[in-house]
């Protein structure tokens, strides 16, 4: 018997309308930057009423996603060298 460790990332992003979460996205990354997303939508008719707010959200959170994936990358890299 051995012990695996593995070293995971998560990152939550809950887009919301006057303090009312309307989506919450989830980002599992592994330790080679692999994501695992799940996204749920808990009010669609606000989603629906302001769309172009939840997806300006959602960039920013994509954003923040891929800059996380890339340091994890970066890290990668580096220990190969």
């Amino acid at each position: 018997m051995t012990l695996v460790v593995k070293k995971t990332t998560r990152l939550v992003g809950e887009l919301t309308v006057d303090g009312t979460v309307v989506k919450t996205i989830t980002v599992e990354l592994d330790d080679k930057a692999m994501p695992t997303v799940t996204e749920w939508t808990n009010d669609e008719a606000l989603y629906a009423a302001h769309r172009k707010e939840m997806r300006k959200q959602k960039k920013e959170f994509d954003d923040k996603r891929f800059a996380l994936e890339d340091a994890i990358l970066a890290e990668l890299e580096e220990s190969e060298d």
